[in-house]
Formats: structure tokens, sequence, C-alpha cells
């Protein structure tokens, strides 16, 4: 049973007034890029997903230490590598911060799929017609565009800089952990 004290800590949602959800709608339809078509978007999306991959690979390759094997210990090393070059500046990368976070993002959207926990989806923006965004559907059939790593290195409670490990920990059910490590 839950205790009063225990309550107090909990934040509460509050119901938006009609001014606050219509302004969120607003943002919210400004997600995605507009294509006349669900394949258009695929292929332009699909298209993407895979030369970032192949930028991946091409930096896995020009620092084997990474050891990018898809698996969920490499989430750290991939990070940990993020911070050293932006971060700490310990090792150098011609790679802007905002391209390898994108790429730290398709990375970990990769390491679900391969992991058989997710499927690559284009889904269309619930709050405009015609505007699409690369995401990913989890197994359980919940689907997210989340960009896991945009500002990595400002991510509150991630003084370990393991985010982006333990954000896909949470979804790795207990009995398939020593399998994806």
């Amino acid at each position: 049973m839950t205790d009063i004290k225990s309550l107090r800590k909990i934040k509460f949602m509050r119901k938006l007034s009609d001014e606050e959800a219509k302004e969120l709608e607003d943002a919210l339809a400004q997600n995605g890029f507009e294509f006349d078509t669900q394949e258009e978007a695929e292929t332009f999306f699909f298209a993407q997903r895979d030369r970032d991959l192949e930028d991946i690979a091409k930096l896995n390759v020009t620092n084997p230490e990474l050891d990018l094997n898809f698996r969920a210990e490499s989430l750290q090393r991939f990070e940990d590598f993020y911070f050293k070059c932006y971060v700490d500046k310990t090792l150098s990368s011609e790679i802007l911060k905002e391209r390898m976070e994108e790429l730290l993002t398709q990375y970990m959207r990769q390491v679900f799929v391969s992991n058989e926990m997710a499927e690559w989806m284009v889904f269309e923006n619930d709050f405009a017609e015609g505007q699409y965004e690369l995401g990913i559907l989890y197994g359980y059939g919940s689907g997210t565009m989340e960009h896991y790593a945009e500002g990595l290195d400002k991510k509150e409670d991630n003084d370990n800089r393991t985010y982006l490990f333990d954000k896909f920990m949470l979804y790795v059910p207990e009995e398939r952990q020593n399998e994806i490590l």
C-alpha cells in the first residue's frame, strides 16, 4: 500500500487548457517530412536508414575498438566513444556532433531490430496528414520515433554515461538479457 509521503512525491498530470492543447497539437503537427504517399515516405526513409547504417559500418571499420556488433553492450561502447569525442575531447572525429547523435539513434534502433525486439517502420503524423517520420515498432505493438541520442551529453541522470544501454535494457525481458548482451 502506498503511503501519503510517497504520493506527495508523484507529479500528477493536469488537464491542458484548450489553448495549451491546440498549441501542443500545432507543435506536434510540425514533426516529420511531407510526402504524397506512404510508399514515397518509406522509400526515402529506408534509403536514409541504409545510408546511416553504412556510415556506422565505416565508423566501425576505422574504429575497431567500437566493435559495433548490434548487441546491447555495444551501445555502451558507442556512447563512450561519443563522450570521448564531444565532451572529454580525448578522441577526435570529423563527424559533427549532431550527425553522430543521428547515427547513435539509428544504431540503437538497429540494435532493437537485430535482436528481434522491433521492426523498422515509417509512421504518419497523427496531427498532420501526409507528414511522416522513421521509427521502430516494438514487438508488443507500440511504436516510437524517439531520437534516442539527441542531446545525449545533456541527458539528466546520465552521470554513468550509459543512457542508451540503460534505455534499451528497459525493453528487454529478463529471460532474454543474457542472450542479447
